[in-house]
């Protein structure tokens, strides 16, 4: 696998075309893939640092980091994205190792997210434990989780 260079940006600070890569990405997996039409990009993403990950020019990876009192009183880590041609590769448990260690570094906080159902074993190993759930989310069966440093 090629090596992924990974860049954090707040959203106040990231050009037009960079969030335009990162919509490209989540809207394939989210929309396009999960065929699940929803409203993607929400008011929450001005808020938050999103960390991409780069092949060359292409991003191959993605999340959003959402501070304390947005989305819950803890961080939260979500719209975890990574290109179809790089799963099975371990990406995953790299682009949320970076965001967990991202929000201890700067929030005193659990880390706090919804999680599709058939992630749950993947956050699990993690270290998230579930704290509600399932329910249903965009019609997608999720579990809310929690991390506290585990």
């Amino acid at each position: 696998m090629e090596e992924i260079t990974w860049r954090w940006r707040h959203f106040d600070t990231m050009q037009a075309a960079a969030w335009h890569e990162i919509l490209v990405l989540r809207a394939d997996i989210f929309v396009v893939e999960q065929e699940c039409p929803y409203q993607d990009p929400d008011h929450k993403d001005p808020n938050c640092w999103h960390l991409t990950g780069h092949i060359g020019d292409e991003v191959v990876a993605t999340l959003r980091v959402v501070p304390p009192g947005v989305s819950y009183e803890e961080c939260s880590i979500g719209r975890v994205s990574i290109s179809r041609r790089l799963r099975g590769q371990r990406v995953g448990v790299e682009l949320m190792k970076l965001g967990m260690a991202f929000c201890s570094s700067k929030w005193d906080s659990d880390i706090r997210i919804s999680g599709q159902a058939y992630l749950q074993g993947f956050y699990e190993a993690l270290g998230f434990v579930v704290v509600r759930g399932p329910y249903m989310e965009d019609d997608i069966p999720h579990y809310e989780m929690l991390w506290s440093g585990g």
